[in-house]
């Protein structure tokens, strides 16, 4: 048996873990990401190879490049908003690496003198001299660097570099989760593990790789765990008794009739499953999936309908403020006139809400 805290870990808050403080969390959160499984599922869009160190001499301008080199000299202005530089070099060249907005201890500390230190950013030229500004990545120790990179859909404030070290350290600390799955079904994706399958979906070279056994596998996981949670919720809500909705079917008749076109099969038999839940002493649990324009709206509207004619409100819901209004003028030209129709949206003064809801 696995002990409870190795869910707790994946569940736990972001700032469970290092370089993760107030700051980062909230921006975390802005993204919907408020445990560490949630960090596991923003994935990769593509990656930086950082790998190949390349010699001054050949370095490409407008690319990213990896270099390594020996600072030599360095240059800190005393004049205000002049930017630091650092005078680097290797057997081939000379190129500069350039900072703004940094202090003096710092870049002597990252870049000390006469050092091997392997750094990459983008490569520019001043004065027929390569420059990288504000280099991305530096260190003495070439394996952190000489990598490829991930690089994330992140929001404001949250670097590539700071998101790959946190990624990084989730994957070293991955708790050994128990197998749910029997054997029948792991020989479906090549019997590979959850653990092992989340470790190759953060790998560079496995983005996009959607045909993989491993992206398969965690996709499966997704599919039936929610397939599960919502039987589970429909199991309770059939159990769940409700007022039985009675309406006349002449009604139902007479809206259709005012529209300039017929239901099809499909929706006459959708509706009609519909009504039958209506009347029934049972919740509904039901979703109505079709493609644009295949009269979703009408059929949820005259359910609708249906319901206010057995002495009930009813609220129709949309994602958007134009869609809701669509539907409200919708409705309001096919009802009977003596059915109370509002709008609420965002807008909405607090003082009408209240009265809306009265009605």
């Amino acid at each position: 048996m696995v002990n409870i805290n190795t869910y707790n870990y994946l569940l736990s808050d972001l700032k469970k873990l290092k370089g993760i403080g107030v700051k980062t969390s909230n921006l975390l959160k802005k993204k919907k990401i408020n445990t560490i499984f949630d960090l596991l599922w923003k994935l990769p869009r593509t990656y930086t190879d950082l790998s190949i160190s390349t010699k001054i001499k050949d370095l490409k301008i407008g690319e990213i490049q990896t270099i390594t080199l020996y600072p030599y000299k360095y240059n800190f202005p005393r004049i205000r908003n002049l930017p630091n530089k650092v005078s680097c070099k290797d057997e081939s060249g000379e190129l500069d690496c350039i900072f703004f907005n940094s202090y003096e201890g710092y870049i002597k500390t990252i870049l000390p003198l006469n050092k091997e230190i392997t750094v990459s950013g983008k490569i520019t030229q001043f004065k027929n001299k390569y420059q990288i500004t504000n280099p991305k990545y530096i260190s003495e120790n070439a394996s952190l660097i000489k990598n490829k990179h991930n690089k994330y859909s992140l929001t404001e404030g949250i670097s590539d570099k700071v998101y790959n070290n946190i990624i990084n350290q989730i994957l070293k600390n991955l708790p050994e989760l128990n197998e749910w799955h029997n054997q029948n079904i792991l020989k479906k994706f090549d019997y590979i593990s959850w653990n092992e399958a989340i470790v190759k979906l953060h790998l560079p070279e496995n983005v996009g790789q959607y045909k993989s056994n491993f992206y398969k596998r965690l996709a499966y996981d997704e599919i039936l765990s929610s397939f599960l949670v919502h039987s589970e919720i429909r199991r309770k809500i059939k159990k769940v008794k409700k007022q039985k909705k009675n309406f006349e079917i002449k009604d139902q008749i007479k809206l259709l009739s005012k529209l300039n076109f017929s239901l099809t099969n499909d929706q006459k038999i959708t509706l009609n499953e519909i009504n039958n839940d209506l009347r029934s002493n049972h919740k509904m649990f039901r979703l109505l999936q079709g493609d644009v324009g295949s009269g979703k709206t009408i059929v949820a509207l005259t359910a609708a309908f249906n319901v206010i004619n057995s002495g009930f409100q009813v609220a129709v819901m949309a994602p958007t403020e134009i869609l809701a209004r669509q539907h409200y003028n919708l409705a309001k030209k096919i009802f009977d006139k003596h059915i109370i129709i509002e709008l609420l949206s965002s807008k909405s003064e607090q003082k009408n809400k209240k009265e809306i809801s009265k009605n």
